[in-house]
């Protein structure tokens, strides 16, 4: 078996993260704009306090940079041959966390080493999107 670089385990953590990831900078939803007014003086658990909420939910540039490089690597995946097929495989493995590989491959389904060679390719795309060292 080859010997994988750092990167690689590092990169693939980063993947399987973007759920969650998705999740938080999308969380902010649909922002009020009015004050609220009662006798909780706009305290408690009313929506009164958008811009810091949003500030709160907001991605750091860590977080950022990485959600970014799984964006890209999804879109340039998506404009591939299979992209569709491609991006399912993905989401079994890493994000819905409900397949091997393998059994990924089955159910798009691909021979195994065409998914190791999708599942490689996305993982150096993520890769050249994060700029690693």
């Amino acid at each position: 078996m080859r010997q994988r670089e750092d990167w690689w385990e590092y990169t693939k953590r980063i993947i399987r993260s973007y759920p969650a990831l998705e999740r938080k900078a999308n969380s902010t939803g649909p922002q009020a704009v009015t004050a609220t007014y009662g006798p909780s003086g706009g305290r408690g658990n009313t929506p009164g306090r958008p811009v810091e909420q949003a500030v709160v939910n907001r991605l750091t540039d860590k977080e950022q940079r990485r959600y970014d490089a799984v964006r890209a690597a999804i879109a340039d995946t998506e404009q591939m041959k299979s992209g569709r097929q491609r991006i399912e495989l993905i989401d079994r493995v890493y994000w819905k966390r409900s397949h091997t590989l393998f059994g990924a491959a089955m159910c798009v389904p691909v021979s195994e080493r065409t998914a190791h060679s999708w599942n490689s390719e996305f993982i150096r795309l993520v890769e050249k999107y994060l700029d690693l060292p």
